[in-house]
This record gives structure tokens, sequence and C-alpha cells, in this order.
């Protein structure tokens, strides 16, 4: 099987898991308190496919004017209110005999459970009466899922080539969660080539039918972002982070997906805040300084904040810092933090986190 996350796929429909019809069509979805509105999409094993893995609920099929699409779509889109969110972080599910590799979706499972407060139960002939809302894995082509709860039965679909990291990203799908570079404010943290993207691609690219509530910061590691060459159609980045950042990690849930978990579920657990000073130092004149934090659980949310100490200027800026992380073993994060001095002279620094911590293992 392959990774999404390995290399470019070879030009046809989609990427790795990613999977798009061939021909791009117009329909119309429901927006609680807004009417309808213009979507793009094509179609995969007889669903409404948006963004390569992600299936709509289309209120209209006839075709409209793909211009007319393009130009509704520039105001963004709201999921409001609870009916969306699983009651209670509570997720029933079934597997589908034929599905194969089935330890994928009890390894995802595994993994939310262990990472947020939302739990899974399996549902049976004996308890179907209790939870007649529910997701179902099955097989098919590429990846997919809708985005958060639907009714009754929703599929979860898993090809071949979805492993793991897969299965993470569409339960995250399935609890919420929209791609993360279709954030509002994605045009300041990456650049679209749109010159790399597969010829009639770039509808995965130009709409933004989001939560409307973008947590936290703008999230590089998210187990819910592309990776670079999403749809690429020479092997070339589609998506540049405007940091020297990688994208697209299938590895698990970020700390701010975790994060984002937790706002959209704040009822099911309190967090638990803390900040505090990391380390101090000096960085010389033109020169970068780089510091490694201690081991954070990776299940956190971690904020760094570096600021000059040293000496006084009212002026321009002194500094300007970034950070990286690495994924350890044992369920921890290594922050790695980056300080460049803009000026002439030393520069003293202060690193400071802010903390959104909580328990990983409650039940």
């Amino acid at each position: 099987m392959t990774s999404d996350t390995a290399e470019p796929a070879a030009a046809g429909f989609g990427f790795g898991p990613y999977q798009v019809g061939p021909e791009v069509q117009a329909g119309l979805v429901q927006l609680a308190g807004r009417g309808p509105k213009a979507v793009q999409y094509t179609e995969v094993d007889g669903q409404a496919v948006f963004e390569g893995d992600i299936i709509l609920d289309l209120i209209e099929s006839k075709q409209i004017a793909g211009d007319q699409a393009v130009a509704l779509l520039e105001s963004g889109v709201l999921i409001p209110g609870q009916q969306f969110r699983w009651p209670s972080g509570l997720v029933p599910y079934e597997i589908d005999a034929a599905l194969p590799d089935q330890s994928r979706v009890t390894g995802a499972i595994d993994h939310w459970q262990r990472n947020t407060r939302i739990r899974f139960v399996r549902r049976t002939a004996q308890n179907q009466g209790q939870y007649p809302d529910f997701i179902r894995f099955v097989p098919g082509s590429g990846c997919s899922s809708a985005v958060g709860l639907r009714g009754n039965v929703q599929q979860i679909t898993l090809g071949s080539g979805c492993e793991l990291g897969a299965a993470i990203h569409e339960i995250g799908h399935a609890t919420g969660l929209w791609h993360e570079q279709s954030r509002e404010d994605r045009d300041q943290f990456v650049t679209i080539n749109w010159a790399n993207i597969q010829q009639g691609m770039a509808h995965n690219f130009n709409q933004h039918i989001t939560d409307g509530d973008d947590v936290g910061a703008y999230d590089y590691h998210s187990i819910m972002h592309y990776p670079r060459w999403a749809f690429s159609n020479n092997g070339q980045d589609t998506i540049v982070p405007r940091q020297t950042v990688e994208t697209g990690q299938r590895q698990g849930l970020s700390p701010g997906d975790c994060l984002a978990v937790r706002t959209m579920y704040a009822s099911l657990e309190s967090p638990a805040r803390f900040s505090g000073v990391q380390f101090t130092g000096q960085v010389a004149a033109g020169q970068v300084g780089r510091w490694f934090t201690h081991s954070w659980p990776a299940h956190w949310y971690v904020h760094w904040t570096v600021v000059p100490t040293g000496p006084v200027a009212d002026g321009d800026a002194q500094i300007e810092s970034w950070v990286q992380v690495t994924r350890q073993s044992g369920g921890l994060l290594k922050y790695f933090v980056n300080v460049r001095n803009l000026t002439g002279g030393p520069v003293d620094i202060q690193a400071r986190y802010d903390v959104l911590g909580w328990g990983a293992n409650a039940t």
C-alpha cells in the first residue's frame, strides 16, 4: 500500500488516496440560516466528493454555471452548531465485513481515544436501536468522509491505499474537521502554485467550505493539511508554505488538531492551562540561534512566543522567530525554537510558552 505523504502519485484522477471523478460538476449545498450555496465537485463511486475526500450532501442536482459557483464561494461557509456534533462525543460505528485490513480502523480509533475525549462504540444487533446515527467503514475508491454528524448511516470509505494515518484523517472529517488549508487565512501562510495543479483539479483549491471557526494559529503540522504536492501534474509543489516547514503528515493528530476537537466538544473536559518561561539566551548580530525544548505530550497545545529583553530599541524589529517540531516515541513532541537577530549587535531573548493541556487517557 502507499502513503499519502511518501511521494507524488502519477498523473491521473487525484493523488495518493484522494480521488476525483473525470468531470467537474456544480451543485448546491444547504447552509443553516443562510440558504443554498453553489459548490464544485466531482463524482466518485456515485457520491459528490469535494477536495478529494469530503462527501457533500447536495440539495439540488441540476447543473449551474461553473463561474457562478466560484463567485458564490468567495464569501466562505459556516457550519454552525451542535447538529453537526456527535452527542456527548460518542461515535457509534460499524466495519463492513468486506473491508480489508480492519486494523487500520481499530488503530485509528485507538489513536483518537488516546489523544482526545471522543469515544467510539461498536454498533451491534443488540444495541442498534440505541444508536440510529453511526459511521460505517466501507471499501471503495480512495478515502472519503462527510464532515460532522449527518444523521442515520454515513460512510467512511477506505480504499487500498488508505493506511492508518488516512483513517485518522477521515475520522477527523467525521467529527467535524475540514482541511487545514481551507481556513479563511490560508493565503497568509501558504502559496498555491496553480500552474502545477493537474488539469481540472484546481477546484480542490479555490473553494472554501469551512466550519468558519478557525481555531488557534494556522497549523502546518495538522493531519488535516494537504501535502505540498497535492494534485500535482509534474511532481512539483502545489502548496508552498511561507515558512520552512513540511505539511501533510499522516502520523497522528497534531496539538492544533486536538485543540480544534476540544473546541468543538468543549463540554467533555475542563482544560488545564499554564504558562511560563522555557529559556533565556543571546543571539549574536546577524546570526540565528536555535534552542530545543523539553518534550511535551503530543496531545497538548503549546504556543511559543519569543521576545527581546535587551537592549532597548525604539525602532525596527530586533528579532524574528519560528518553531519546528519533531514527533518522538512515547506520544511526545520536541519543539525547536529558532531566533534570527535582525540588528547589528547582540540581542538577549526570552522564550515563553502557553500550554493548553488535558488528560490523554481519561474515560
